[in-house]
């Protein structure tokens, strides 16, 4: 088998050319700061897919329904083997000191959609609380097959367990229940979408995120969304 003569290095290159690498974010304004050579145009057309250097590049659009429809439809017309999801999140107050650096990179290996339930005066009732289902965990399987768009780098990233949210925490008792209560370090709008194709279909999802603001009263000064899609760049820079 011509596989056992090759080296290291030489899989690599090859696994690359042979699987079908789709890359989606949310917005374009996360494609364009994380991957510069993408030209305007290219953009324009971001919302139906588009190819650049072997591997296709899709913008979602924003929220949960978006993200997992998109692939679907996406993958319907232009199979693919494997996905990487790239973008921003918050992280909730009680996550690790490492996780909280604005501009840090994080691998979210599970998600939970963290406001599917019911208010009951200042608390919040899950559908397992209210006995209308158990909390369902998405998770991330066979991330080594993403070894050759990043290398190294990717073994340093902290691995967290994600929140997907509809409305974004802006209040410190929200950001404090849904840490606690699904045991999750941050929270983006789709990321359990993605997850959630990864099962249905069974195609790795390798999830990256970087942190871009602490998930607790709202402050938009303290934010930095600039410096979280610059880290991504920095880290997706040999992949185009």
């Amino acid at each position: 088998m011509i596989l056992l003569n090759l080296d290291f290095t030489q899989y690599l290159g090859l696994n690359r050319k042979i699987m079908k690498t789709l890359i989606c974010t949310a917005t374009s304004l996360e494609l364009s700061g994380i991957f510069p050579s993408i030209s305007s145009s290219e953009i324009e057309t971001a919302g139906n897919g588009f190819e650049k250097g072997g591997i296709s590049f899709l913008v979602t659009g924003i929220g949960v329904l978006n993200s997992y429809a998109s692939m679907v439809q996406f993958h319907r017309n232009t199979p693919v083997d494997r996905i990487l999801q790239i973008g921003i999140a918050g992280a909730y107050t009680g996550a690790r000191d490492e996780v909280k650096v604005l501009g840090t990179p994080v691998i979210i290996k599970k998600e939970i959609v963290a406001d599917l339930g019911a208010e009951d005066s200042d608390s919040f009732l899950s559908l397992n609380d209210m006995e209308l289902g158990d909390m369902e965990y998405y998770e991330s399987k066979n991330l080594t097959i993403f070894d050759d768009l990043f290398g190294n780098p990717l073994k340093a990233l902290p691995v967290v367990t994600g929140a997907t949210v509809n409305t974004a925490t802006g209040k410190e008792a929200t950001g404090i229940l849904r840490a606690e209560k699904y045991g999750v370090e941050v929270e983006s709008m789709e990321g359990a979408g993605a997850l959630k194709f990864g099962e249905d279909y069974s195609i790795p999802v390798l999830q990256i995120r970087s942190i871009s603001n602490i998930a607790t009263t709202r402050n938009k000064d303290s934010w930095d969304i600039i410096g979280a899609i610059k880290s991504l760049r920095n880290l997706c820079g040999n992949i185009i």
